[in-house]
């Protein structure tokens, strides 16, 4: 009787425990949300395993382009000196949180699009640019209590999201002013992507920065086109020949000594803020004149802290720039 008692007993204690150690774990995913609508709509989730983009590294590796040495950062951490470098304390909070989302996007699309030149490393310094608190105290001055506080709580708001396309994080590029418009991917890189693509950011015309110049003497002008394979003959006037512009302004090529040159190509040459140009002979030198600042790919800065001076949204800034992106939240 006791014998069955105890097989009883045992028998009850394992249909109990059973369920507990059968079920398996849950894989771990994160949603993405489309924003603006209800987060309780399963419809409006699309679901993505987490390992698709590595998110569960919590640190990032960041490589030094100066020391080639590889500096490992808590991700919060890296967001909060991103931001600091790239945007600033200074601008608007729903801008910062707009650039803190961008950082963290394009973060997730290098690592899952491995660049073997960074070896271990994550991304690039040159790639995305990092301000630590040493480097922020000696920036912002008295100003950097007040600046690193808003920085860190629009990051704490912001931190688990991302934006993705087709379920991925998207190349989430972003630069400091356009020339009124932003740039097709495809006329910097040479690839199409449909959150790439040119919109309207009028405001940047705005910006006291907004034109700038560049003056070289003939023989400056000469030698740097002699290296990049041109014959600059006859007089410096006649150096200059046709320009092609595409469709939101920037130069798509330029003839230059009877060769052709991209407008990416002249930016890099002359050291020229943007590819959006004009340039003339004039009193023996040679003088570009430049509207915007940055390869104009993404989201303009300047025109995304114009939005946000205006009362727009940090996902009504990014879905402008990106478009047919969605705004995902990581769980």
């Amino acid at each position: 009787m006791k014998s069955y008692t105890a097989i009883c007993f045992f028998l009850a204690v394992a249909l109990i425990l059973f369920p507990l150690v059968s079920v398996p774990k849950a894989k771990d995913t994160f949603s993405a949300n489309i924003s603006g609508e209800s987060a309780e709509e399963e419809e409006n989730y699309e679901v993505i395993e987490k390992n698709k983009t590595e998110n569960t590294a919590e640190n990032v590796k960041v490589l030094s382009a100066a020391s080639g040495q590889v500096t490992e950062l808590p991700i919060r951490e890296y967001l909060i000196n991103s931001v600091a470098a790239e945007i600033g304390g200074s601008a608007e909070a729903e801008a910062i949180k707009a650039q803190a989302i961008a950082c963290h996007t394009l973060l997730l699309y290098k690592r899952t699009h491995k660049d073997a030149s960074l070896g271990d490393a994550d991304i690039s310094d040159t790639s995305q640019k990092l301000l630590n608190s040493e480097e922020q105290k000696k920036k912002w001055g008295e100003n950097y209590n007040n600046f690193r506080e808003k920085i860190e709580k629009c990051v704490s708001e912001v931190e688990n999201k991302i934006l993705c396309f087709d379920g991925e994080p998207i190349m989430a590029t972003f630069f400091s002013l356009s020339n009124g418009k932003t740039e097709n991917a495809e006329n910097v890189w040479g690839k199409t992507l449909p959150y790439l693509v040119s919109v309207e950011s009028p405001d940047d015309k705005l910006s006291p920065n907004f034109t700038s110049t560049v003056s070289l003497s003939a023989d400056e002008f000469k030698k740097i086109l002699t290296e990049k394979g041109a014959k600059p003959e006859g007089k410096a006037k006649d150096w200059i020949g046709k320009s092609e512009p595409n469709s939101t302004g920037t130069v798509k090529s330029i003839s230059l000594c009877e060769k052709n040159f991209s407008g990416t190509q002249i930016r890099s040459m002359f050291s020229l803020k943007s590819a959006t140009f004009s340039v003339k002979y004039e009193d023996g030198k040679f003088i570009f004149t430049v509207s915007g600042y940055g390869h104009g790919v993404g989201m303009s800065q300047y025109g995304a802290n114009e939005m946000a001076k205006k009362g727009n949204t940090y996902d009504e800034i990014l879905l402008h720039y990106y478009k047919n992106a969605v705004i995902s939240t990581i769980t």
